[in-house]
């Protein structure tokens, strides 16, 4: 899969990112812009996979999980030494057994984002490539 970002007007710093069919606006944060910024969009994975994931898992294991919410945290106070924090919060709705409650919190920590964001080696490499 190939995302596209591309820049929305001349002289701005306001892009537009397509994937999968999908247009995803992109900016600077405030005051500079009016967001969402790539900072959002990696937050946004971790919580989407949280949610998407546990629902797939209870629906498949017939647990009472009616809704997941999620809130993502961001502390970046100290991303420029390295160190970026996250904290997900998740609310699970339904009648679930504190049993229950731990195993989805076991799957949540377990989900593709989760394991791709802390435990992959991640290779990014950058390209120039002349307009044609």
């Amino acid at each position: 899969m190939t995302i596209h970002v591309r820049q929305n007007a001349p002289n701005t710093l306001q892009f537009t990112a397509t994937a999968e069919g999908r247009d995803l606006p992109l900016d600077m944060p405030q005051p500079q812009g009016a967001g969402p910024d790539p900072h959002d969009y990696f937050d946004t994975a971790l919580g989407g996979c949280k949610a998407m994931t546990l629902m797939v898992y209870a629906q498949r294991k017939g647990l009472p999980l009616e809704s997941v919410g999620v809130d993502v945290v961001r502390d970046a106070s100290e991303e420029r030494k390295g160190i970026y924090r996250l904290t997900a919060k998740l609310t699970l709705h339904g009648e679930l057994s504190d049993a229950q409650i731990d195993e989805l919190l076991a799957v949540a920590e377990k989900c593709p984002i989760h394991k791709l964001m802390t435990a992959v080696d991640v290779q990014v490499s950058t390209l120039i490539v002349r307009p044609a």
